[in-house]
């Protein structure tokens, strides 16, 4: 009986690159970029350091790795709620809803950073950040045409949206859901105020 043994060997190096991965996600978000080690995603992972080096040149190769997976996996689920008929209002909290965790958990090691380095951090951000705006801006789009909302320039209103939610996931709410919240509430409300 012949067996597949390429196939078995490559699905088996895939299964621990994703295992590198999801360990390094954990410390990153637990600890940050700069404290984060080798040696530590390596424990998490239960594999030596060497089987890192097998996968990744290092610390800022895994980083680079786990934050391009992390904003592969915002665009699809951001996809979904685009896909979804819905008013403005929610789908504009849907979209929130889904891009809030990711700028918490992943953007959070991109805090505090200088532009100086290896590589900068913050300029892989920047290099997908449009994708993301381009989201926000088709919702943008569609609810103007419906008449939703009044017009404006689209773009500059994602790029706002974006600062929003990086704001509100480094600021003292509590939780995920408040930040939602008060994003949307701005976008939709502003500073409109009741009767004076």
């Amino acid at each position: 009986m012949e067996t597949d043994q390429p196939a078995t060997e490559e699905r088996w190096r895939d299964v621990r690159r994703v295992r590198l991965l999801d360990a390094a996600g954990r410390v990153f978000a637990r600890v940050g970029y700069e404290a984060a080690s080798v040696e530590d995603i390596a424990f998490e992972a239960g594999v030596g350091k060497p089987t890192v080096y097998r996968y990744f040149a290092g610390k800022e190769a895994l980083f680079a790795a786990v934050f391009e997976r992390a904003l592969d996996e915002l665009e699809g689920r951001l996809d979904c709620v685009l896909d979804r008929d819905g008013a403005f209002p929610e789908v504009l909290t849907g979209l929130i809803a889904e891009i809030v965790p990711t700028f918490r958990t992943h953007l959070a090691s991109l805090r505090g950073l200088n532009e100086d380095g290896e590589m900068s951090k913050r300029r892989l951000f920047r290099q997908r950040r449009a994708r993301i705006e381009a989201r926000l801006v088709t919702a943008i789009e569609r609810a103007e045409a419906k008449g939703e909302i009044r017009a404006l320039e689209p773009g500059v209103a994602a790029r706002f949206l974006i600062g929003l939610v990086w704001s509100g996931t480094n600021s003292t709410l509590p939780d995920d859901p408040s930040v939602v919240a008060a994003v949307v509430d701005f976008a939709l409300s502003g500073f409109k105020g009741g009767a004076a």
